[in-house]
C-alpha cells in the first residue's frame, strides 16, 4: 500500500465499550467513539469499532463511521488491525477504508480507498489518527 494524498485527520474520544463476549479466540468488544476531523475533508465523526481483542495481544476489527461535514453525511467503513505498543494500553491502529457519500462536494470519496493510521490510548479514552488515499 502506497500512501497518497492527506484526506483528514482526526480526535475522536471513547464514549462507550460493551464487553460483548470471551471465548478461546479472545474478547469480543464494541468500542464507539466520537469527535471531530480535519483537512480535506472536515467535520463530525461518530465511530463503532466491532473488534476481537486476540489472546497474543493484536486486534482485528470492523470499523463503521459517519462523518457530518456541513450536514452532508460521509460513510465509513472497512477493517482494522492493531497491536499494542509501549507504554500499554496504547494500540497502534491501521485500518483500510471505502467512503460513500450522496454530496455532490465531496464525490470523490465514492471513488478513494483510504487507509489509515493512528493510536488508541484506552487509559485516556482517546483515538488520535490520520487518513490517506491509497495510491
Amino acid at each position: 500500500m502506497e500512501k497518497g494524498e492527506l484526506l483528514y485527520e482526526g480526535k475522536e474520544m471513547t464514549t462507550s465499550v460493551n464487553i460483548r463476549e470471551f471465548s478461546a479466540q479472545g474478547a469480543r468488544l464494541d468500542v464507539t467513539l466520537a469527535g471531530k476531523v480535519s483537512g480535506k475533508v472536515s467535520g463530525l465523526r461518530m465511530t463503532t469499532h466491532n473488534a476481537l481483542m486476540k489472546p497474543d495481544g493484536t486486534v482485528e476489527a470492523d470499523v463503521r463511521g459517519i462523518i457530518f461535514s456541513n450536514g452532508e453525511p460521509i460513510f465509513v467503513w472497512g477493517k482494522a488491525t492493531a497491536k499494542g505498543v509501549d507504554p500499554a494500553p496504547i494500540l497502534r491502529i491501521e485500518e483500510n477504508l471505502t467512503f460513500q457519500t450522496p454530496s455532490q462536494r465531496l464525490s470523490f470519496l465514492n471513488n478513494t480507498k483510504g487507509w489509515s493510521e493512528g493510536f488508541d490510548n484506552f487509559a485516556t479514552g482517546e483515538f488520535t489518527y490520520k487518513v490517506y488515499a491509497v495510491k
